[in-house]
């Protein structure tokens, strides 16, 4: 039998992924949009191994104020937007951490969010991904 296939190679250095009950809570400071922290009680109310770790992050958490009626793109704002294949898709805006902990939304570090944050109605957005560059157009600012 080869060396390669060996029961000793099985970690060769790499770090196993987290179980998918497990919670890591981001150090430092913690923002969460309002439809965020809502959405993060709830998940802390239904119990199980994350329940702990999502009520102290809701705990250390900054609640962001809710927005209503947005002119800008902002933490919390659904970006409807249209491609040039007139594609309709919706970004909502959140922070890192929020991504982090819910799974849910936009990061305003990714490539489309670092686009579409400050933007306004009708404002034409270019975003540069792995995949390319390409134009995005506001046709809708959401609050929560």
């Amino acid at each position: 039998m080869s060396k390669a296939f060996t029961k000793e190679d099985d970690d060769a250095g790499f770090a196993l992924p987290p179980s998918s009950t497990s919670l890591a809570v981001p150090a430092g400071p913690l923002r969460l949009t309002a439809s965020g922290a809502r959405a993060l009680a709830r998940a802390a109310e239904t119990g199980g191994e994350r329940a702990a770790g999502l009520a102290l992050a809701l705990v250390r958490a900054e609640v962001l104020p809710e927005v209503t009626a947005p002119e800008r793109a902002a933490l919390g704002v659904t970006v409807v937007v249209v491609d040039a294949d007139e594609k309709v898709r919706r970004y909502r805006l959140v922070t890192p951490e929020e991504l982090a902990l819910l799974g849910e939304g936009c990061s305003v570090q990714s490539p489309v969010g670092r686009a579409l944050l400050g933007a306004t109605m009708g404002e034409c957005r270019e975003v540069v991904t792995p995949r390319g560059a390409e134009e995005l157009t506001v046709v809708e600012l959401r609050g929560e």
